[in-house]
């Protein structure tokens, strides 16, 4: 009887899988192809990051901007003398081409090896001098993998950059540019001796299965989880900052991360990488508070006052080396950026953008730091006299005029002061 029900048994799967509606099938795996797409998921993130979130580093409005409010360390280099540095440099970066066994730079549909290298080069010795960057020598590498689009960094001079993920974006110099940044951040900020603190001491509990060892085991392994991920969103902000400098377009850069978020599904708690949609938030985030005028300003300035970089091949024969020129004072090279810098940066991107309540929050941090600089604290008060005129409040208004004279004791000879005492006083 147990056999003749099993027999039936089986003669109804078979006769079900016959049965099996596929339109019904078709249905379900549209609306799945429709959920996990990664045309339409790459197409959309990049229209919102690239298109929604444009770059808004104009002045909005009629506000206030007269040039007096330094944000860097640069002169501004007249337009003749820029070029002229810029075809002298030319000629060398000819003679390197023929080294690499350049043809054609410009021609992207045969590339060969020596023309991948040079791109590179030309990229990240870029990114080195208007960043001053060249205390020491890079090792710049294309490993070969065609499955994984990926890079890394070692030690504190290292970029590998995957051929997979360096042949997606062949065509897309800024986002090569935000990668070269980002992995160089990880160096400058020393995140890999960081994780390799942490996860030495993991490893002295990894086998100790008693209650304390293993509670200190997992409480470690969440700290190196959150230590990383906080690490990844500071080289795409610093990688974000090296790449603008460099001149470079942040508005395509972020291609690279939209691409990533097409196929990312990692579990963001489990990971050691934050979840991409994050860290294209972060990216926005960070790219809106960067001045791009003024900070490609200071990128051509630092280009203007050093030398083409040389190049070697390296020993490995996997990478090349970008010769640094470790022959200037030590204040002459690339240093992280302090919170005197940052909050200024901050509050003077949040005024351009018409953020007035947040450039007057940045501007007071500042102030906490530094508080002899005039033209900052006439800024502060132009931000404060645009909030009086959205709020009516006496308060606001008496916070303009406190920085109009702050700015006024501390350069008596300032006709901004002069004209915003006059204008909230009448």
């Amino acid at each position: 009887m147990k056999k003749l029900l099993w027999i039936f048994v089986l003669l109804l799967c078979v006769s079900a899988v016959f049965a099996r509606d596929y339109t019904k099938i078709q249905e379900k795996e549209m609306k799945k192809s429709q959920k996990y797409g990664t045309t339409t998921k790459y197409l959309n993130q990049y229209n919102d990051a690239s298109q929604n979130n444009k770059s808004t580093y104009q002045k909005a409005g009629n506000i206030k901007t007269p040039k007096i409010l330094i944000i860097g360390d640069y002169k501004k280099i007249e337009k003749d003398k820029y070029n002229e540095k810029i075809s002298s440099d030319d000629e060398q970066y000819a003679q390197i081409a023929k080294r690499f066994g350049v043809r054609n730079v410009d021609n992207y549909n045969a590339q060969a090896k020596g023309e991948d290298y040079y791109k590179l080069y030309r990229i990240a010795e870029k990114i080195i001098r208007a960043n001053k960057l060249d205390y020491l020598n890079w090792r710049v590498a294309i490993y070969r993998d065609s499955e994984n689009p990926n890079a890394y960094n070692t030690n504190l001079n290292y970029v590998a950059i995957s051929t997979s993920l360096y042949d997606t974006f062949v065509d897309n110099d800024d986002a090569l540019a935000f990668v070269i940044g980002h992995e160089m951040a990880h160096s400058l900020f020393g995140h890999q001796q960081r994780r390799e603190q942490i996860y030495r001491k993991m490893k002295k509990f990894e086998k100790d299965y008693t209650s304390i060892g293993v509670a200190t085991y997992a409480i470690l392994k969440r700290k190196f989880l959150i230590e990383s991920k906080n690490a990844e969103f500071a080289a795409d902000v610093e990688g974000l900052k090296l790449a603008a400098k460099a001149g470079y377009n942040p508005d395509n850069s972020v291609e690279l991360l939209t691409f990533f978020d097409s196929f990312d599904s990692q579990s963001d708690y489990r990971s050691d990488h934050p979840n991409t949609a994050k860290r294209i938030e972060n990216y926005n985030t960070a790219k809106s508070l960067i001045p791009m005028k003024e900070w490609q300003e200071w990128g051509k300035y630092n280009i203007y006052n050093s030398d083409v970089l040389k190049v070697n091949a390296s020993s490995d024969r996997a990478s090349f080396v970008i010769v640094g020129a470790p022959t200037k004072p030590k204040d002459q090279y690339y240093h992280p950026e302090t919170f005197e810098e940052y909050y200024l940066r901050c509050a003077y991107a949040k005024y351009l953008n018409s953020d007035f309540s947040k450039a007057s929050e940045y501007f007071d941090k500042y102030f906490e730091i530094n508080s002899s600089n005039a033209p900052a604290y006439i800024y502060a008060a132009y931000a404060n006299q645009e909030l009086y005129k959205k709020n009516n409040d006496t308060k606001i208004k008496n916070k303009a005029l406190e920085y109009a004279k702050k700015a006024k004791s501390i350069d008596p000879k300032n006709k901004y002061a002069d004209s915003v005492i006059k204008e909230i006083e009448e």
